[in-house]
């Protein structure tokens, strides 16, 4: 069924909600998986009901300045969301499955969300899965649209993204945070909602602008926050990943320490276990722990054996550290920094490998 009948549907049964969804309450946290892709967020409060926290976060992936997929102009459902019956991670899996179809337009491609909890957890994971259906290869770029709803209602939120952690945060009394684990993000903004934003050179501006829109205290209106991440090789028929991180608290604290364990759990049990055939893209990760004090792990998948360089430079430019130079096979690899001899402060790793160059920013506090 499509949106506009949908919509009309909603019009007429306004207090009720009529769009399927798959939804789990941990305890602590509740997530909810629904139609045309929509991941929505509440907290849990002692009660044990759900206020909620994150109106809508759905999927952005760009193209071409002129084409980018979002929930609101392309996306149609294929299989609504679900819970599966045996989850291949987490206490709870939710599923659903869109595509382009809705408006067919480029780019052509196929959408799977997995939502993964955990009982007790103040934290869930989400894995995005894109397929792409074009005939030829383009440099994508995942992102995302977030609507916060703090508190269970619109506006007056503080909005905040580090991108020393790749954390968007939301907050009034409470704290809602959403972090990006395993891409590197080249825009970030949080700004005030407006009519008209979705169009695909305003989405793609925002994804790819490379601003970073660090803070924003949202009027009566709310706010919208939109990412985009760095190029992806995109090939026919071919998939590509994008996990994030959602966590709740009742404030910065208990939030973070949620996110942390949020992180700790990706990294154990998904980086180290992705088989070297799904690698297809230089990638470098986030070093975790961020800031760290004085040790930190840098995780990066090479697709292909060859010479492979890692270096740590100071903020002038200078080589303070050489982790790696040698060949290796590709698959993803586990370097441990220890910066026991350095003093606080920024840095910079680089990943060389042939004619790709990656660098990513880390901070060292002691």
């Amino acid at each position: 069924m499509k949106k506009f009948l949908l919509l009309s549907i909603f019009a007429i049964f306004v207090i009720a909600d009529v769009f399927p969804q798959a939804i789990y309450n941990s305890g602590k946290i509740e997530l909810t998986l629904r139609t045309y892709g929509r991941i929505r967020i509440g907290m849990v409060d002692n009660l044990g009901a759900a206020v909620r926290q994150l109106d809508r976060g759905s999927l952005l992936y760009y193209m071409l300045d002129t084409n980018v997929y979002d929930y609101l102009e392309d996306t149609d459902d294929i299989m609504a969301p679900d819970t599966v019956d045996n989850p291949t991670w987490g206490d709870v899996e939710l599923i659903s499955r869109v595509n382009s179809n809705y408006v067919p337009k480029a780019p052509a491609l196929e959408e799977e969300i997995h939502m993964y909890g955990w009982a007790n957890k103040g934290y869930g994971i989400v894995k995005f899965t894109v397929k792409s259906l074009e005939a030829a290869s383009y440099q994508g770029r995942f992102g995302m649209e977030m609507i916060p709803m703090v508190e269970g209602a619109y506006g007056n939120e503080i909005m905040t993204y580090d991108p020393a952690k790749q954390l968007f945060s939301f907050y009034k009394d409470h704290y809602f945070g959403l972090k990006i684990l395993d891409r590197n993000i080249a825009s970030a903004h949080n700004f005030e909602w407006y009519e008209g934003y979705q169009v695909d050179t305003t989405l793609a501006r925002f994804m790819t602008d490379g601003n970073f829109s660090n803070y924003h205290w949202a009027g009566l209106d709310g706010g919208t926050a939109i990412f985009g991440t760095t190029p992806i090789t995109t090939n026919p028929g071919d998939s590509v990943v994008m996990y994030i991180a959602v966590a709740v608290g009742v404030d910065s604290v208990e939030m973070n320490a949620n996110m942390d364990e949020a992180t700790t759990k990706f990294v154990t049990n998904i980086l180290a276990e992705t088989p070297v055939a799904s690698i297809t893209d230089y990638k470098m990760y986030q070093n975790y722990p961020n800031p760290f004090n004085p040790s930190t792990m840098i995780t990066f998948d090479i697709p292909k054996s060859g010479n492979v360089n890692l270096s740590v430079y100071d903020l002038l430019g200078n080589k303070v550290a050489e982790l790696v130079n040698g060949h290796y096979e590709a698959g993803r690899q586990n370097v441990v920094f220890d910066a026991a001899k350095l003093s606080s402060g920024v840095y910079f790793y680089t990943l060389r490998s042939g004619a790709t160059t990656i660098t990513n920013k880390m901070i060292l506090s002691k």
